[in-house]
């Protein structure tokens, strides 16, 4: 199967979308539902959840900040509990970070857009192989990136560092799976 066809929504799969409150993330949740797969979505803004819940009531959800640790463990929970496994992952969390000088930068607005646009793709990678190695489908994994992975913008370094170490990181994560 190739990859094209593992990400094609069909009935019965079982897909997490993180960032899957509103905007893109709740779009690709709901094309995944109307062909039928079995969604779960995480997001830190509860709101959004809600208001999703509402227009997809078959859509099952967790509060989570992508960045923490504990509350993607506790996605995971989710995940297994309501759709017994994984396989599909679309993880789409991100932000912008600050837009100023370098030397303008604080280090926590720093730590804060490597957390989210970085290490949370880590710790949901982490935990979404560990249920692919169960799938009886071909898993896969969709990561949303930016173009500013390939390209330097003043004024945006963490937001650009991150989308460069992200690049890497999924080539790194190909080879090894």
């Amino acid at each position: 199967m190739s990859l094209l066809d593992s990400l094609r929504p069909r009935p019965g799969l079982r897909v997490l979308v993180t960032a899957g409150g509103s905007g893109l993330g709740a779009a690709v949740a709901r094309a995944f539902l109307e062909a039928g797969a079995h969604v779960h979505v995480c997001d830190i803004d509860r709101t959004a959840l809600g208001r999703l819940a509402q227009e997809a009531p078959a859509i099952t959800s967790s509060v989570a900040d992508a960045a923490v640790a504990g509350d993607v463990d506790l996605v995971f929970d989710d995940v297994r509990g309501t759709l017994g496994g994984l396989d599909v992952l679309v993880h789409g969390a991100g932000i912008a970070g600050p837009t100023a000088a370098v030397e303008s930068i604080d280090l926590a607005q720093w730590e804060r857009t490597v957390a989210v646009n970085l290490t949370s793709h880590f710790l949901f990678a982490r935990r979404a192989v560990q249920l692919f190695r169960q799938s009886s489908q071909d898993p896969a994994m969709v990561v949303m990136g930016s173009v500013a992975g390939r390209l330097g913008y003043g004024l945006r370094t963490p937001y650009a560092a991150t989308r460069w170490a992200l690049i890497g990181m999924v080539k790194s994560l190909a080879v090894e799976l």
